[in-house]
C-alpha cells in the first residue's frame, strides 16, 4: 500500500476512527490495532513476504532478551551474532545474490544466466532491517534496554508510517512512545494534517511533474543534449529531494495523528555549505546510522589520516550499495566516499561567501547523482558527455505548458524558502505561520496545487521504497 494512493487515504482513515474511538482506553489496546493495521499494510503488498517479516522480528526480539540476561561475553556475542546473522543473510540474499554471482560471473567469463535467480525484493526491506540491528547492537552495548513486552517490540517493529522507508528509528527514542497510552491532542494532530498535506504536495505536484522532465533524459540518454541534459539533472536533483522528504514528511504527519513524534530526516540539504555537511543535512537517520554503527566501530578519525580516509570511502560505498544492488550506486558511493575524504583532509581554511559555498556544493551533488539515477554505467556516462555538449535548445520541455512550468518552479520555490526560513530564523516562520490568514491561505494553495497539478495516472511510486 502505498501513501500517494486512495486506498491508503481509506486505511488511513479507517485506523485513524478505530483507534481513538474504540481502541484509546490503554496502549495494550492501541498497540494491539496498530500491529494489525502494520502487518495489514505490508501485506497489501504481499501477504507471503509478511511471514518472513514477523520470523526475523520474532529472532530479534529474543535474541535482544537473551543478549541483556547474559554476562559472559561470549554467549552475548552468540545472540548478537544470531540476531545480525539472520538479518544480513536475508537482506543479502533478497538485495545482494543477484549483483554479486553477476559479478563473479562476468569476472569469470561466465554465463550470468545459468547463475542468477528470479528474486523479487521484499518492500522496505533496506529499513526495517537496519532499525532492528540498530536495536540489537543498542542493546549489547547496554546503551538500551531489552524490550520484555513481545507486543510492544512488534508494533515498534511493524510501525506502518515508517516501516517502508524510514526514518530508521533508534528503540531509545521510539520504544517509549508505544510503552505509554496516547492521549488525543487537537494540536498534534493539526500539525500532523499539514505535514501529510506539504507532504503530498511535495510528492504528486513536484517530485512527480519533475520526474516527467527528468524521465526523459535519463531514459533517452542519446537524444538530449547541453541545456536539455542540465535541465534533466536538475529536475531529478529536486525530484529526488521532494519525493524523499515528501514521503518523511507524511510519515511523521500520519505518526503525529496516532501521538507519536519520528525524528526529523531532512534538514534543507540543498543549502549544505560543503559535502560533509550535505551529509548532515540528508537521510539524517541513515547517515548517523552509518557513522554509529560501521564508521565509529572501524576506528573512525582515531587511527590516523589514512585509516580515517579509507573509513569514510568504504562507509560510502556500502551506502552506495545499500541503496541497490548495481554499479552505478555503488559509483555513486564512491563519488561521495572520495568528497567527503578530500574534504576533510584538505580542510582548506581559505573562505568564500556562503552563497558560492552553497552553490558550489549544489552542483557537486547534482552531478553525482547522474550515477544515481542511470539505468547503468553506460548510459551514465553518455549522460555526463552530453551534459558538456553544445545544445541550447529546449526540447525536454516540449509538450509542456508555460503556465504549468511556472507554477511547478513557483512552488518548489517557495517550499525551499519556507524550509530555509524554518532553519534559520524559526521566530520569523513561527510568527509567519501564526497569523490565519497566510495558514490558511497556504492550505487553500497547496490543496487547489495537488487537485490542479497532482499526476495520478501511472504516478510513479516514491523513489526510496525500492530500496
Amino acid at each position: 500500500m502505498i501513501f500517494n494512493t486512495i486506498e491508503f487515504v481509506i486505511f488511513l482513515l479507517v485506523v485513524f476512527i478505530l483507534y481513538w474511538r474504540f481502541f484509546s482506553k490503554n496502549s495494550t489496546k492501541q498497540n494491539s490495532l496498530l500491529l494489525i493495521a502494520g502487518y495489514f499494510f505490508y501485506s497489501w503488498w504481499s501477504w507471503k513476504f509478511l511471514f518472513l517479516f514477523i520470523a526475523t522480528s520474532f529472532i530479534d526480539f529474543y535474541a535482544a532478551q537473551k543478549i541483556e540476561q547474559n554476562e559472559d561475553p561470549k554467549r552475548r556475542k552468540i545472540f548478537l551474532g544470531l540476531s545480525l546473522s539472520g538479518n544480513l543473510l536475508v537482506l543479502s540474499f533478497f538485495k545482494y545474490y543477484n549483483f554479486f554471482v553477476t559479478e563473479f560471473a562476468n569476472l569469470f567469463s561466465l554465463d550470468p544466466e545459468n547463475l542468477t535467480l528470479n528474486i523479487i525484493l521484499p518492500l522496505g526491506i533496506s529499513f526495517y532491517t537496519f532499525q532492528a540491528m540498530a536495536y540489537t547492537i543498542d542493546v549489547y552495548r547496554k546503551t538500551t534496554k531489552a524490550e520484555t513486552n513481545l507486543l510492544t517490540y512488534l508494533v515498534y517493529s511493524s510501525f506502518f508510517p515508517q516501516m517502508l522507508s524510514g526514518p530508521i528509528e533508534r528503540a531509545n527514542r521510539l520504544m517509549g512512545q508505544f510503552r505509554v497510552k496516547r492521549e488525543f491532542s487537537y494540536a498534534q494532530a493539526t500539525k500532523g494534517l499539514e505535514l501529510i498535506l506539504f507532504g503530498y504536495l511535495k510528492k504528486v505536484v513536484l517530485a512527480d511533474n519533475l520526474a516527467l522532465i527528468a524521465d526523459k533524459g535519463f531514459s533517452l540518454p542519446n537524444d538530449y543534449h547541453g541545456l536539455n541534459v542540465v535541465i534533466a539533472v536538475l529536475c531529478f536533483t529536486f525530484q529526488i529531494y521532494c519525493d524523499f522528504s515528501g514521503y518523511t514528511d507524511i510519515a511523521r504527519g500520519v505518526a503525529r495523528l496516532f501521538g507519536f513524534e519520528l525524528m526529523k530526516n531532512f534538514n534543507n540539504p540543498y543549502f549544505a555549505e560543503n559535502i560533509n555537511d550535505f551529509w548532515r543535512r540528508r537521510h539524517i537517520s541513515l547517515s548517523t546510522w552509518f557513522r554509529d554503527y560501521l564508521y565509529i566501530p572501524l576506528g573512525g578519525n582515531k587511527k590516523g589520516k589514512a585509516r580515517t580516509t579509507f573509513n569514510i570511502i568504504l562507509v560510502f560505498a556500502v551506502s552506495g550499495l545499500w541503496h541497490g544492488a548495481s554499479r552505478t550506486f555503488l559509483a555513486w558511493g564512491l563519488y561521495h566516499g572520495f568528497l567527503s575524504a578530500l574534504n576533510r583532509l584538505l580542510n582548506v581554511k581559505i573562505e568564500f561567501p556562503k552563497p558560492i559555498k552553497i552553490f558550489f556544493t549544489f552542483l557537486i551533488v547534482a552531478f553525482g547523482l547522474i550515477f544515481f539515477r542511470a539505468a547503468n554505467m553506460s548510459d551514465a556516462y553518455k549522460v555526463i558527455g552530453n551534459l558538456f555538449s553544445s545544445g541550447s535548445d529546449l526540447t525536454i520541455l516540449s509538450g509542456i505548458k508555460s503556465l504549468k512550468l511556472v507554477l511547478l518552479f513557483s512552488c518548489l520555490f517557495t517550499i525551499l524558502i519556507l524550509e530555509r526560513l524554518n532553519e534559520t530564523k524559526p521566530e520569523v516562520f513561527r510568527n509567519l505561520f501564526g497569523k490565519k490568514l497566510f495558514k490558511y491561505s497556504a492550505y487553500y494553495y497547496a490543496v487547489l496545487l495537488i487537485i490542479l497539478l497532482g499526476v495520478y495516472n501511472n504516478a510513479p511510486n516514491f523513489i526510496y521504497f525500492q530500496f
